[in-house]
């Protein structure tokens, strides 16, 4: 009886949780390949950059816009911010091998970088991946309507006292991606 009653919500279970789907627009990807050489630790890695596998998403951010935009590209952007709580809540996307870089990466699934830091926090982390620089997480990028403004959250821990996280919004001009103001505040360790 036990056997049946675990194998019920064995099977409950797997057929309710969500399934992460491999995330694969195009123009993320071109987002993701300006944002990278901007992240701390992008800069510090002379060997292979460790990317997350899966996308995260940020908490403060919230409708009508988020804390960190001011009112007036809170306004612009306000059909990406919708975007962005619709692609990132409680939804998780699998990055590809689709980015564009001068320096070689490797995609990490959070479940190994969690196992490293168990057995033994950044000197492990670092053991398994030297000269790493750390790695970087990032949410899936969202879209306007449209698809010219666009907005995504990214970050990058490599230490105890050592990362950066932030939004970061971006406007399609000319066919071309480039970041815009608009955002306020980004947080650092």
């Amino acid at each position: 009886m036990r056997g049946l009653v675990l194998s019920l919500l064995v099977s409950v279970l797997w057929t309710t949780t969500p399934v992460a789907k491999p995330y694969e627009p195009a123009d993320a990807y071109q987002i993701y390949d300006l944002l990278l050489p901007q992240e701390e630790s992008y800069g510090f890695a002379t060997g292979t950059l460790i990317i997350r596998e899966e996308t995260v998403s940020n908490p403060g951010v919230g409708p009508p816009s988020p804390p960190c935009v001011t009112p007036e590209a809170g306004s612009q952007f306000k059909d990406a911010i919708a975007d962005y709580n619709r692609l990132n809540k409680r939804k998780t996307w699998l990055l590809q091998r689709e980015f564009q870089l001068d320096k070689p990466y490797e995609i990490v699934s959070s479940s190994t970088i969690n196992v490293l830091f168990k057995e033994g926090g950044w000197r492990v982390f670092y053991k398994r991946y030297p000269d790493s620089g750390g790695y970087i997480i990032m949410s899936a990028v969202s879209f306007n309507k449209q698809k010219t403004r666009a907005m995504v959250y990214t970050g990058s821990s490599c230490g105890l006292r050592c990362g950066r996280w932030g939004l970061h919004l971006f406007e399609k001009v000319h066919g071309k991606w480039r970041e815009v103001p608009g955002v306020t505040c980004n947080m650092m360790s």
